[in-house]
C-alpha cells in the first residue's frame, strides 16, 4: 500500500480539524503522538468526513478525540492512550486493529447533541452498515489485537473479523433463551450492551492485557455456554 505523506516520531498539540466534506487519506504515521488534537464534525449524518487508507503504526494519543468521522482502509498497529478513547458516532470499513491497542470503546453519536441530530446521526450509521457487504465490507478486523480495555458495541458484531477463543460474538435473538438475572457480573454488563445499540449483533472482547482478563473470558465463556454467543 503507497501512502503519500509519513510522519516519524513528530509530536502533534492540539491540532483541531473540525467539520464535515472533507477525505484525509494517503497517510503513513509511525511513533507519532497526538496530544489534545481533535478530528470531528456534529453536523453531517452522513458522515462527510472521511479518513482513507492511513497507516498508523505505534501512535501515542493523549486527550485526543474523534466525532463523526468514517474510517475506511485503516491499519492501526500499536496504539497508546493513557485513558479511553471515544470514537464518538463513528463508522468503520475495512479498518483493521492489531498488536497492543490501549483503551478504547466505540459510543453513539455525541450526547451534546440535539436529539434530532443524535436520531439522525444514528439513523445514518445504522444505514451506512445495513448496506454493507460482509464479504467486502467488513468494519474491523481485530482479530490480531491485544486489547488493554475495550468495548466496541457500537458496531455490529457481524461485521467484525474477530478471534473466537477471546473475542465473542453475541446474538440479540438468543437472549430470551437465558434467565439474564442469573449471569454473572461480565455476562450481565456484555448482554447489557444491547440497550444501548441498534445492532443485532455485538462482539464482546476479552482484554488480554487487562487486570480482569480470567474474568471476563469466564463471563463470555458463560454466554457461549448459554447459547447466547458464537
Amino acid at each position: 500500500m503507497a501512502y503519500e505523506v509519513r510522519f516519524e516520531k513528530q509530536k502533534f498539540q492540539k491540532i483541531k480539524s473540525i467539520g464535515s466534506g472533507r477525505v484525509i487519506s494517503d497517510y503513513e504515521l509511525v511513533r507519532c503522538e497526538f496530544n489534545g488534537c481533535d478530528l470531528a464534525q456534529f453536523d453531517d449524518p452522513g458522515l462527510g468526513l472521511v479518513a482513507r487508507n492511513v497507516m498508523a503504526e505505534r501512535v501515542t494519543a493523549k486527550r485526543s478525540f474523534a466525532d463523526g468521522v468514517r474510517f475506511e482502509d485503516v491499519v492501526v498497529d500499536g496504539f497508546a492512550t493513557p485513558s479511553v478513547m471515544h470514537l464518538n458516532g463513528c463508522m468503520f470499513r475495512r479498518v483493521t486493529l492489531r498488536g497492543c491497542i490501549g483503551p478504547v470503546m466505540t459510543t453513539p453519536p455525541n450526547y451534546s447533541l440535539l436529539d434530532e441530530m443524535q436520531a439522525a446521526f444514528a439513523a445514518g450509521i445504522e444505514a451506512f452498515y445495513s448496506d454493507a457487504d460482509p464479504d467486502v465490507d467488513w468494519a474491523l478486523d481485530i482479530s490480531e489485537a491485544e486489547f488493554e480495555e475495550v468495548d466496541l458495541y457500537y458496531v455490529p458484531g457481524h461485521l467484525v473479523r474477530r478471534n473466537p477463543e477471546t473475542q465473542f460474538l453475541l446474538h440479540r435473538d438468543r437472549l430470551s433463551r437465558v434467565d439474564l438475572g442469573s449471569l454473572s457480573t461480565f455476562a450481565k454488563i456484555a448482554v447489557d450492551r444491547f440497550e444501548v445499540t441498534p445492532f443485532d449483533s455485538i462482539v464482546a472482547v476479552t482484554p488480554r492485557r487487562s487486570s480482569y482478563f480470567t474474568e471476563a473470558l469466564a463471563g463470555y465463556q458463560e454466554l457461549r455456554d448459554l447459547g447466547v454467543a458464537d
